[in-house]
């Protein structure tokens, strides 16, 4: 599954970025850009498909990684992961479906595809963050894994939050200085790096839970 994972999400947008109209720049050309009919008239289609699918295979390792982790006595896992995962998951699999309007409503708004992708990036954060603070982490290979986990989502996640901090309090202020300066020249300010640092660290989150959950020599 964490192989179809990958050769469907990675797979197919490395295709249909072979049919975009100009050399596609993972760093400056964000994601939607290879789903969009109007930017990629002729590989759109592949890369609506293969996401598709690789929100599908999500479902399934986010339920296994949740019976690994079990509930504990935290209301976190009952109250905020597991609904965050479903709606990750969910709008994952509905950005592909639905993919970016120029010129129609979808679902009674003009940038759907970009909502549910957001709300898609948000969800997985933030059922990520919590997966770390999961009393299920315990034994030596889950010790482990908790802090892989932390170490893979956490400074990604906080980067891209204070660049975004950054980006708007430079759009609202026309700030062209200091920090909002510094950033303009580097890759850190376009949304599209972050786009596909987000991608790599969702999968990564995956990858180590299948190497080290299941069960752990010290709790059997």
């Amino acid at each position: 599954m964490l192989a179809l994972l990958f050769a469907s999400y990675f797979g197919s947008l490395w295709l249909a970025s072979l049919h975009f109209p100009h050399p596609y720049d993972w760093r400056r050309n964000v994601i939607s850009n290879l789903l969009s009919p109007r930017d990629n008239p002729h590989g759109y289609w592949l890369a609506s498909i293969g996401v598709a699918i690789a929100g599908v295979c999500t479902l399934p390792l986010g339920v296994w990684i949740e019976r690994e982790l079990g509930d504990g006595q935290s209301k976190v896992a009952r109250r905020v992961r597991r609904p965050a995962f479903l709606v990750g998951i969910g709008c994952l699999t509905l950005s592909a479906v639905v993919t970016p309007q120029h010129t129609h409503m979808v679902m009674g708004m003009r940038h759907a595809h970009e909502v549910l992708a957001r709300t898609s990036a948000a969800g997985l954060g933030v059922a990520m963050l919590c997966a770390c603070r999961s009393p299920g982490l315990v034994g030596e290979r889950r010790g482990y894994l908790k802090w892989m986990w932390i170490v893979i989502t956490l400074p990604p996640i906080i980067g891209a939050l204070g660049s975004g901090l950054v980006l708007a309090l430079a759009r609202v202020h026309a700030l062209g200085e200091g920090p909002a300066g510094f950033l303009r020249g580097t890759v850190f300010w376009h949304l599209a790096f972050w786009e596909w640092v987000g991608s790599v660290v969702v999968f990564l989150f995956f990858a180590s839970a299948v190497g080290l959950l299941g069960k752990d020599p010290q709790r059997s």
